[in-house]
């Protein structure tokens, strides 16, 4: 039987974290965000693109460490105005919920504020004559998401465009465990360090940064019209997560909304375990002797982590028994949705 399974969260009720990056790669669903998040110092997990942050250190080497800092914090106070601006018109009554319910001439003077708030902290960072312009892409329930893009004079990127998702609430009390701020940074996190490479070679996005004190996300931005060239990875049986969501959430095959995932039957948040199970489940070819080699490695009372390996086992032979495809069902519902949209 597998070993029962505990949170980290409890470890730091009276020692409260310096980083919230390795709790995050653990575990996901955490009963306790509103416990153990606020008193973290640095509450961003992540960073710029790397396409950026080459840029800075290419051109300012001495200064770089706090142009950096000077950019999260441009994107901390236009995530933190924005969200400010939107209780103000929904206490006028512009707006019920959505900023996509404003008048066009309202929407415009909004994004050329959230303009002027970044660009008056980057702009020494930025080329003379550089444009930064955001867009509306639309909003749900958790936040709105905007496009952001920079551009040197040339109308060259100096980064990928990428997306930002504002959230309502920096704290949010509705299905706190798979949504909102912290939920979506935990999920970022756990599975891009369980993919083992960029997120962005798989089906997902990528994930650049979290601010969770400012309340935003900031990811990759993925084109309607855009070629993209990845390898779907079965995260249910992989990873033990699964999400309704991510069927809805995804632009060209992509999912861009890390939303509404949760740990399925066969999750396991140890390390020594999950690396022993994920290599019989990525070598097919050789499964049967790897189970016969971990198998006498965990009946041998000396073998270091001898529980753990047998855990890995039982966790792989109760996945043989789940004979679901998920992988397929995804393809399969992807291509139904593509089909009736045509």
């Amino acid at each position: 039987m597998l070993g029962k399974i505990t949170s980290l969260a409890h470890k730091y009720e009276k020692c409260p974290l310096s980083r919230l990056k390795r709790v995050f790669q653990a575990d996901i669903n955490y009963q306790t965000y509103d416990e153990f998040v606020p008193p973290v110092k640095n509450q961003i997990i992540g960073n710029l693109p790397s396409e950026m942050i080459d840029y800075i250190v290419k051109n300012f080497p001495e200064q770089k460490g706090e142009l950096i800092k000077k950019f999260q914090k441009g994107l901390a106070l236009t995530a933190m105005f924005t969200r400010a601006n939107w209780r103000k018109m929904q206490r006028e009554g512009k707006i019920i919920q959505g900023l996509d319910r404003l008048a066009e001439n309202e929407k415009h003077t909004l994004l050329t504020q959230m303009r002027n708030v970044l660009f008056s902290n980057i702009h020494e960072i930025l080329p003379k004559n550089s444009a930064v312009q955001f867009e509306l892409l639309g909003n749900g329930a958790m936040g709105h998401a905007f496009k952001l893009s920079i551009k040197d004079a040339s109308g060259k990127r100096l980064m990928p465009d990428a997306a930002m998702k504002i959230y309502h609430d920096v704290q949010n009390d509705i299905a706190a465990e798979m949504h909102g701020n912290y939920a979506e940074a935990n999920i970022s996190t756990f599975l891009k360090r369980a993919l083992g490479h960029k997120m962005e070679k798989s089906q997902f996005a990528a994930h650049y940064m979290s601010d969770l004190k400012s309340g935003y996300t900031l990811s990759e931005f993925i084109h309607h019209d855009g070629e993209y060239t990845y390898d779907f990875v079965d995260y249910s049986k992989k990873f033990g997560v699964n999400s309704l969501d991510a069927v809805k959430n995804f632009i060209n095959g992509k999912i861009f909304d890390m939303g509404g995932f949760k740990k399925q039957w066969n999750f396991c948040s140890d390390k020594v375990t999950m690396r022993y199970y994920k290599k019989l489940v990525n070598n097919p070819q050789i499964t049967d002797k790897l189970l016969e080699r971990y198998q006498a490695l965990a009946d041998n009372p000396k073998t270091p982590h001898q529980t753990k390996i047998q855990d890995a086992i039982d966790l792989f032979q109760i996945s043989r028994l789940n004979k679901r495809n998920y992988i397929q069902e995804y393809m399969d519902l992807w291509k139904k949705i593509l089909t009736d949209s045509e």
